[in-house]
């Protein structure tokens, strides 16, 4: 049986939002490398410093002193308060494109349960009322100047990431680290920030395009009754989004998927509803998961998880925890064992074998 032309625009949509935010990501890690280049004399230097030094090793006051670990320090917040602004930047245009693009393929996916080039399809597009792009900015608000992503990006990542690093700097030197070590501890804090940045990005690029398709779908709520929550069911789907894959929800309601998210709104059409148009079949993802072989079962929920569940000590519903995010109000995510059952999770947890 052929795909509903519905869950087909609506795959293709999703490819096309992960591709515009894979492009996005690559600029950001393009720069980033950059930047730490641009880091690698005073890196080197700290070490050669390192090299120098007596052992058992200086204080950590001595240390706060040390004119190469300050001058790495002062030269890593410069440069990644830098790389912020870039990427405070890039988010920007990533997430107004992502609005942009959320507007119009609202109206192609809703257009899709018509048919194909039929009057009703031609009906529905001639009706429908398209938002301007600048209004769904204003209405998200995590674009502004003020917002918490904003300061987060342009005020804060720098020094976070530099205190980071030069308190595990500190810590190292105290402790006889070999020299060679400084470039490794260095290279691996700016991933922490580097990590952070994309997920960000990511966060902000796809939850824009879900906003922007949403509020379409309220700005055309005499067309769209509601919509459906739509996941990938895939090996990477989380449970929480396995959950929530079926559910029916009013025009109202945010998709609040967690960070980097992939799930989307499909529109639910009135007058399809009304034509006796075939509707989209999307499998409750409890009934989905229920018929996939107990090895995929294990996997996806985890061997404590998928033990606790089986023994009725986890409905499926519990698998969806919210949480809340300063930037994108409450989240949704993956309920974990321990939150559930307390000290309880402990029984189920699969215990290794320790070779003697």
């Amino acid at each position: 049986m052929p795909e509903h032309p519905v869950l087909a625009a609506a795959q293709q949509f999703r490819a096309a939002a992960l591709a515009r935010e894979r492009q996005a990501s690559s600029r950001l890690v393009q720069t980033y490398g950059r930047a730490y280049t641009r880091l690698s004399p005073a890196i080197e230097a700290l070490s050669q410093r390192i090299a120098r030094m007596d052992a058992p090793g200086p204080s950590v006051a001595s240390l706060t002193r040390l004119d190469s670990l300050r001058s790495l320090r002062s030269q890593v917040e410069n440069e990644i308060a830098r790389f912020g602004t870039y990427a405070d930047t890039e988010i920007s245009r990533g997430a107004t494109e992502a609005i942009a693009a959320g507007l119009k393929d609202s109206r192609a996916m809703a257009a899709a349960s018509m048919g194909n080039g039929g009057p009703g399809q031609r009906a529905l597009i001639t009706a429908w009322d398209m938002l301007p792009t600048e209004s769904v900015e204003t209405m998200l608000g995590f674009l502004a100047d003020d917002s918490p992503l904003h300061t987060a990006l342009t005020k804060r990542l720098g020094p976070a990431v530099a205190q980071r690093m030069s308190d595990a700097l500190v810590d190292g030197i105290v402790l006889g680290m070999n020299p060679r070590r400084v470039a490794e501890i260095v290279r691996r804090e700016l991933g922490v920030g580097l990590s952070w940045a994309l997920t960000t990005a990511r966060t902000a690029q796809l939850y824009a395009y879900r906003e922007a398709t949403r509020a379409n779908y309220m700005a055309n709520s005499h067309i769209v009754s509601g919509w459906t929550w739509l996941s990938a069911l895939d090996r990477r789907t989380c449970m929480s989004c396995i959950n929530m894959h079926g559910s029916v929800h009013p025009v109202t309601e945010s998709l609040n998927d967690h960070h980097s998210g992939r799930c989307v709104p499909v529109a639910n059409v009135r007058q399809a509803a009304a034509l006796g148009l075939p509707r989209p079949e999307i499998e409750p993802g409890e009934q989905w998961f229920g018929r996939q072989p107990a090895a995929v079962q294990r996997q996806m929920m985890g061997p404590g998880m998928y033990k606790a569940w089986k023994a009725g000590k986890v409905a499926f519903a519990d698998l969806s925890q919210p949480y809340s995010d300063p930037v994108y109000g409450e989240m949704l995510r993956e309920a974990s064992l321990v939150g559930l059952l307390g000290n309880e999770a402990k029984q189920y947890y699969t215990r290794q074998k320790v070779a003697r």
